[in-house]
């Protein structure tokens, strides 16, 4: 029975070892965005359609939005090989920066898009609206609703094991889809279930008042990606509960070395964390092989949650 368990153990172990080996990862991460791209070519293709057929400026907003997207995950198929190349000399912090310029750009063309299509609603109200045919709309959003479901559960299921910020992206972007197309059904449904009199009133405008509100609950999506990015591109150090997560952890496995950490040097490039513990011992000495062996148990512990970093342990002496 022991030997029995002990080659389930081993099993596991390399089980494990393939699932957290980069090729594995670069492998789901392309699956699970090839997955968002055909689902995005889908979603394009109809809501151009239908956006024609019902001359919505809703479905319209979407599709536009969709279309942006689709390009940026095409394009982030292409860039995606890069981020598992090695450090070198020439490129000391590897391309992680490509990620986060690349999120940068998306994050700035969907705003823009955003604002764009705002303003054209505000044109149209202006001119005096437009109605539209509310239930094909409202079927076709529902209908929406369901397949982004199916999607966001597939993409779910392949971050958890890639834990991918462009995946994550992807998931982010099918969730606002999905929120956004429900509320619109919702709003879309009532004109043909309840004769409200305000409702009545508005029923002209009401397509150019969802596509606006729509793109206000959109907005600060694409803002705040476009603001973290530029935090990482200038090198900034991580939010403050990733900060705090990551000094906890390290004083956890250093306390037990008597090591006193002195300065904490934390950046965040992409998906990548470039980890500088500057610390002192109380006989200002430590063996080479002794630090070598305390940063080996300080990385496994941090890798727990953050798969892709770098760890290093800087002493400082008294002069």
């Amino acid at each position: 029975m022991e030997q029995e368990t002990d080659g389930d153990s081993d099993s596991n172990i390399i089980n494990t070892k393939e699932t957290a080996s980069p090729n594995y990862r670069l492998k789901l991460e392309k699956r699970a965005l090839a997955i968002s791209m055909y689902g995005g070519i889908l979603f394009v293709i109809i809501e151009f359609v239908m956006a024609i057929f019902t001359t919505s400026q809703s479905i319209l907003m979407d599709s536009v939005y969709d279309a942006v997207e689709l390009i940026m995950v095409i394009a982030s198929l292409r860039i995606i090989p890069l981020l598992y190349r090695p450090t070198t000399e020439k490129h000391p912090f590897g391309y992680s920066q490509v990620e986060t310029i690349f999120i940068t750009i998306k994050g700035s063309m969907l705003t823009a898009v955003t604002v764009g299509l705002v303003l054209s609603n505000i044109q149209i109200i202006r001119d005096g609206g437009h109605i539209v045919p509310f239930a094909s709309v409202a079927a076709f959003e529902f209908s929406a609703v369901f397949i982004s479901l199916i999607v966001i559960l597939i993409l779910r299921k392949l971050y958890k094991k890639t834990s991918s910020i462009l995946v994550k992206v992807e998931i982010d972007s099918w969730i606002i889809d999905t929120i956004a197309s429900a509320g619109l059904g919702i709003a879309f449904i009532l004109p043909k279930l309840f004769n409200w009199e305000w409702l009545i009133h508005i029923t002209s405008y009401l397509d150019q008042i969802m596509a606006i509100v729509l793109s206000v609950f959109i907005l600060p999506i694409p803002i705040k990606t476009v603001i973290v990015s530029l935090r990482e591109l200038f090198l900034f150090a991580p939010d403050n509960e990733t900060v705090e997560n990551i000094k906890n952890i390290s004083s956890r496995v250093l306390s037990a070395y008597n090591i006193d950490i002195i300065t904490y040097d934390i950046i965040k490039t992409g998906r990548k964390l470039w980890i500088s513990l500057y610390f002192k011992t109380p006989n200002d000495t430590i063996s080479i092989s002794a630090l070598a062996k305390i940063q080996k148990e300080l990385e496994a512990a941090l890798i727990l949650d953050y798969p892709d970093l770098y760890v290093e342990l800087v002493p400082e002496f008294d002069l």
